[in-house]
């Protein structure tokens, strides 16, 4: 037998030189094309690493999606501008078919108790009208030349519908999610950063917008400050909302408020000054809402806490009415709904204007009620530049052809017809029972033995409950609602399974969850 061409060949299986030889090949083609379409390169290099760790990467997609979130980071040079957390949420779909491929002894041990499966079967249809939606409605991807609008909104919906099954099955750690969660609330920063780039307006500034995307409204925050002199900046409340749910976190109320009031008492007035200056009036609703539900949560009330916050309170309100007018503008605007507070007329005037549209955009939608009742408008519009303008009132109307109803209920009857306004509510009714379990399962914990993804937890539920309030009542973007219920949704229910776990009786003195 003659020797073989290559010594030790013999002892590499077929399947090894395949890979060898196509691991040669895309080396070659990499340094070939890299000089001309690095993005080309990188992007296929990454595709190539996904795949092969198709059965594996779950468990970090998830924990990429919950950390990313919150960030503004977007996949560059990509049409739509998809942010970084979409992308892995889309990567999930086939990640969990291979995990429970290569997992099926999981796959078998996986089960769901009554409400779970009540929550994502609601889920389930929900994503079924969407699809109706799509088929009776139309849908396009203007970034791609389509003739209408409303793709990203359905994908973005049905790609974070993933996200609870997701979070469920890969069954993270109490540490892992709680240091994701935190990652997410500094990776917030990344909108002022993005926002005070777009303000430079030229030079390398510009440049970064490339890998980060404005905050809602930003755009138009900046061209109202070029009409009004009033200027905004969105990213304040980003911030200050994540910096205010990071406290929380740290210790129990009743020691923020006491051993580290010295530290945690201005930190906290200092971020919601902060979020007052974006000059979004839900700023001093969100985070006032989710700090009575976090109170009662963790039974901070007593008569006498109860008299000492209302001294306080009754102080800072005196003080504030005395300076209000010497603010900035956009702090203005925020507190110009507190009643016979003095603030400048451009604040004042502003403020009222936004009132004035949202109950004529009310008004429109209550017309509109009959003609969508059954199946709604969807999500699909035509193009921002043919949209239907109305003479008197142009931003009522574009407001109302963008879906911005400012109350869920009309939201999502006229969006989604009369089955996704029920399923809607049935979703957020079934995890609402799950989040007040969540609640109870912390509570069973002494108040000191309590850790911080303890207390994350309960951030979390007050969290939902207190925009369960403001979106079907004042904000009522349906566009978003799956960011803002499916993905907090899918935390509750893996918080809920880990501290079922923790209060077992074989690990009934195992401690706090994690630190």
């Amino acid at each position: 037998m003659p020797p073989p061409l290559f010594p030790g060949a013999e002892g590499l299986g077929i399947r090894r030189w395949t890979i060898a030889v196509a691991g040669c090949l895309v080396a070659i083609w990499a340094g070939v094309t890299l000089a001309d379409q690095p993005y080309l390169v990188f992007a296929g290099l990454a595709g190539l690493l996904y795949v092969g760790t198709l059965a594996v990467n779950a468990p970090l997609l998830a924990w990429l999606v919950i950390a990313l979130q919150p960030a503004a980071l977007i996949v560059p040079f990509f049409p739509g501008r998809p942010f970084w957390w979409e992308l892995c949420a889309l990567l999930a779909w086939p990640s969990l078919l291979a995990y429970f491929l290569v997992n099926r002894q999981k796959l078998a041990e996986l089960q769901f108790d009554r409400l779970e499966k009540r929550a994502l079967l609601a889920l389930l249809c929900y994503v079924g009208v969407l699809v109706v939606l799509m088929m009776y409605r139309g849908v396009g991807f203007r970034a791609l030349g389509g003739g209408q609008m409303g793709g990203r909104v359905y994908a973005q919906q049905m790609v974070l519908a993933i996200v609870p099954l997701l979070v469920l099955t890969v069954k993270l750690s109490p540490r892992q999610i709680y240091m994701a969660v935190v990652t997410g609330w500094l990776l917030s920063l990344t909108y002022l950063f993005s926002e005070l780039s777009f303000t430079a307006n030229g030079g390398v500034m510009q440049k970064i917008l490339y890998f980060v995307e404005l905050p809602i409204d930003g755009l138009g925050f900046e061209t109202g400050y070029t009409m009004t002199g009033l200027r905004r900046y969105a990213s304040f409340m980003a911030v200050a909302s994540a910096g205010l749910a990071y406290i929380w976190t740290l210790a129990p109320m009743q020691e923020l408020f006491w051993r580290r009031a010295w530290v945690a008492v201005p930190a906290m007035a200092g971020l919601l000054f902060l979020g007052l200056a974006s000059g979004a009036r839900i700023m001093l609703i969100l985070p006032v809402t989710a700090f009575f539900f976090l109170t009662n949560f963790q039974r901070f009330w007593s008569i006498g806490r109860l008299m000492g916050a209302i001294a306080a309170l009754a102080v800072a309100l005196g003080s504030l009415y005395m300076v209000a007018d010497r603010l900035p503008l956009s702090m203005q605007r925020s507190i110009s709904l507190l009643p016979g507070i003095t603030v400048s007329p451009v604040a004042r005037d502003d403020a009222l204007t936004t009132n004035l549209d949202r109950l004529e955009v009310m008004k429109r939608a209550l017309g509109d009620v009959p003609t969508y009742w059954l199946i709604g408008r969807g999500f699909g519009m035509d193009r921002l530049d043919q949209a239907p303008l109305d003479s008197l009132n142009a931003g009522t109307s574009l407001l109302y052809s963008q879906g911005m109803f400012y109350n869920g209920v009309f939201g999502s009857l006229i969006k989604t017809g009369v089955p996704g306004l029920v399923l809607t509510l049935a979703f957020v009714f079934f995890v609402s029972r799950l989040a007040l379990e969540v609640v109870n399962l912390v509570r069973l914990r002494p108040l000191g033995e309590q850790s911080n993804f303890d207390r994350f937890c309960l951030v979390l539920c007050a969290q939902w409950f207190a925009m369960l309030v403001s979106f079907y009542f004042t904000i009522g973007d349906v566009n978003a609602w799956m960011q803002f219920f499916g993905f907090p949704a899918g935390l509750i229910m893996i918080c809920r399974r880990l501290l079922q776990e923790s209060v077992k009786p074989e690990n009934s003195n195992a401690g706090p969850v994690a630190g």
